[in-house]
C-alpha cells in the first residue's frame, strides 16, 4: 500500500522530477466513433479487440462528453481547455492567437511535440507548434504505426519527453466499401496520375447484417442497416490503427513511462448524432492510463467534459497550467474525492463545416436533457455532413409514406427552439416534453444552471437565451 501511494503521488506531479524522469503524453483520437461501438462500452460485435484489451488497464469514464460535437471546434476545445466562444473557434476557424494550447504549453515546458493527421483542424500553427508533422495515415494502420515510431525515435534522439497527438481518421466518412469511398478512390487514382496521394487501400473486415445493432436514434431500414455495417468496418480499421499505435509505443520501451489518453472527437456521422447536441453527438467515453495510477477503475457517476482533459493531464504531468481555462482537473476523482457539479455537463454547437450557423446549447444530467436552439424559424433547414450517404436518404424516403418517420425527418430539418427529454424513459431522445407541465420544474432548474454558465463564459448567445426565461 505504501509503495502504491508513493507511485500515485509521483504520477500526480506532487513530487518534483528532473526532465529525464518526466512522463510522456500520448493523446489518441478517433474520428466520428460512436460511444457504444466499442466492446468495453457494451458492443457485442467484436469490432474493437485492441482497444477493448487496452481499456482493461485504464481509468474509464463512461459519462464523458465533448464540448462541441464537430471536428475542428471539438479539437480546439480539448486542446485549449476552453469553450468555443472563449477560444475563438466557433466552427472551422483558428483559435484566437493569444489562447494557450496543450502542445505549446508542453513545448515551453521542454517537451518534444508531434502531430499526426487532422493538422488542418488545429490552427494557427503558432499555437500548435509541432516539431514533427505527419499526415495521410488516418485510415492506414501500418503507415500510422510507422509514423508514430518515427516520432518516438525523434523524441529519443532529442533526449526530451514527448507529447504525441495521434489522430485516427476512421470511422469518419467515407465508410469502407461504400459508394462514397468508391467515388473517393476514383478521385484518388486521378490524383495519383497528377502526382498526388492515392486513396487508402487497407483490407477491412465485413460484418454480417444480422449481427449488427442499429443505434437507438436511427430507424430499422435496409439501407441504414447496410450503412451501419460499412461504419463498423471503419470501426474495425480504427481499432487496427489503435493497435499499431500502442504497438509502436511498446516497442520504443516507453509504454510504462507514458500518460495515454483516448477519446473520439464526437459520435457517428449520422442524423441525431454528429454535429448535434443529442446524446450520441457528444458522448465519447474517455480512457486514461498513466504510470503509478493504481488499480484501473470505471467511473459511471461523474460527468466529464472534454475541456477538463487539458488541466487534468497537465496536473498528472506536473506541468503548470495556463490561466483562463474553463475546464477543471478531474484528478481528485481518481484519488477517491468528490467534486461539486459533476452531475451535469454543458455542450455547444455554433457553426458547422459548411460555415452555416446553427447555435445550440445543451445541459445534460443522468435523467434529463434540455436543448436550446437559437436558429429555428420554421424555414431554415438544417444541413450537415452527417446527412450524406445512405442513412438520411433512407429515412427521408421512408417518411414519404410513414407519417411517424415524416415527423422525425421534419424535426431533424427544422427543430424547435426548446427541447426537453426524460432520458430515464426515453434514452434516444425521441419525445420532446418541453410543453409538459409536469416537467416545468426540472426544465426551469436546468435553464437556471445553463444561464449561469452562459453568463460566466460571456456566451454571445446569452441575450437571446434570456428571452426564453420567465
Amino acid at each position: 500500500m505504501r509503495r502504491w501511494l508513493i507511485l500515485l503521488v509521483c504520477a500526480l506531479g506532487v513530487l518534483g522530477a528532473s526532465a529525464a524522469e518526466r512522463f510522456n503524453l500520448l493523446l489518441i483520437t478517433a474520428d466520428d466513433l460512436n460511444g457504444d461501438s466499442m466492446g468495453w462500452m457494451g458492443s457485442k460485435l467484436g469490432a474493437t479487440p485492441n482497444i477493448d484489451a487496452f481499456a482493461q488497464s485504464c481509468h474509464r469514464f463512461a459519462h464523458h462528453h465533448v464540448t462541441v460535437p464537430i471536428c475542428q471546434p471539438s479539437r480546439s476545445a480539448f486542446m485549449t481547455g476552453r469553450v468555443p466562444h472563449r477560444n475563438g473557434a466557433l466552427g472551422f476557424h483558428p483559435i484566437n492567437p493569444d489562447v494557450p494550447t496543450l502542445p505549446d504549453t508542453l513545448k515551453n515546458a521542454g517537451y518534444f511535440t508531434a502531430g499526426i493527421n487532422k493538422l488542418a483542424h488545429m490552427k494557427p500553427d503558432t499555437r500548435f507548434p509541432w516539431e514533427m508533422r505527419h499526415d495521410g495515415s488516418g485510415k492506414n494502420p501500418k503507415l500510422l504505426g510507422q509514423q508514430v515510431a518515427e516520432c518516438l525515435k525523434a523524441a529519443a534522439d532529442a533526449k526530451k519527453p514527448f507529447f504525441i497527438n495521434a489522430n485516427i481518421t476512421d470511422p469518419h466518412r467515407p465508410f469502407p466499401q461504400s459508394e462514397q469511398e468508391s467515388a473517393r478512390k476514383g478521385k484518388g487514382n486521378k490524383n495519383k496520375k497528377a502526382g498526388k496521394s492515392e486513396a487508402n487501400d487497407s483490407v477491412v473486415k465485413s460484418f454480417p447484417a444480422s449481427e449488427l445493432v442499429i443505434p437507438g436514434m436511427l430507424e430499422e431500414l435496409p439501407d441504414i442497416r447496410k450503412e451501419i455495417g460499412q461504419y463498423f468496418s471503419g470501426v474495425n480499421r480504427f481499432d487496427q490503427s489503435f493497435g499499431e499505435i500502442i504497438g509502436a509505443l511498446k516497442t520504443s520501451g516507453q509504454m510504462d513511462n507514458t500518460v495515454i489518453v483516448f477519446l473520439s472527437d464526437h459520435g457517428i456521422s449520422a442524423p441525431f448524432s454528429k454535429a448535434t447536441l443529442y446524446r450520441n453527438g457528444t458522448w465519447t467515453p474517455l480512457l486514461l492510463r498513466f504510470p503509478g495510477m493504481g488499480k484501473p477503475s470505471v467511473n459511471k457517476t461523474d460527468f466529464i467534459s472534454s475541456v477538463d482533459i487539458m488541466p487534468s493531464v497537465l496536473e498528472i504531468l506536473g506541468v503548470k497550467a495556463p490561466e483562463g481555462m474553463d475546464g477543471r482537473s478531474f484528478v481528485p476523482l481518481l484519488k477517491g474525492q468528490k467534486q461539486p457539479n459533476r452531475d451535469y455537463v454543458i455542450t455547444h454547437v455554433n457553426s458547422v463545416s459548411s460555415g452555416k450557423s446553427f447555435p445550440s446549447r445543451c445541459i445534460r444530467t443522468h435523467n434529463f436533457s434540455y436543448i436550446w436552439n437559437a436558429w429555428p424559424d420554421g424555414q431554415t433547414q438544417y444541413r450537415v455532413e452527417a446527412m450524406n450517404g445512405l442513412t438520411f436518404n433512407a429515412l427521408a424516403r421512408a417518411g414519404e409514406s410513414d407519417p411517424v418517420l415524416k415527423e422525425r425527418v421534419q424535426h431533424w430539418l427544422f427543430r424547435t427552439p426548446e427541447e426537453f427529454y426524460d432520458i430515464s424513459k426515453d434514452p434516444n431522445e425521441r419525445r420532446n416534453l418541453i410543453n409538459d407541465a409536469a416537467a416545468k420544474k426540472e426544465i426551469d432548474r436546468l435553464k437556471k444552471i445553463l444561464l449561469a454558465h452562459m453568463e460566466k463564459t460571456n456566451d454571445p448567445q446569452l441575450a437571446k437565451f434570456k428571452a426564453t426565461l420567465p
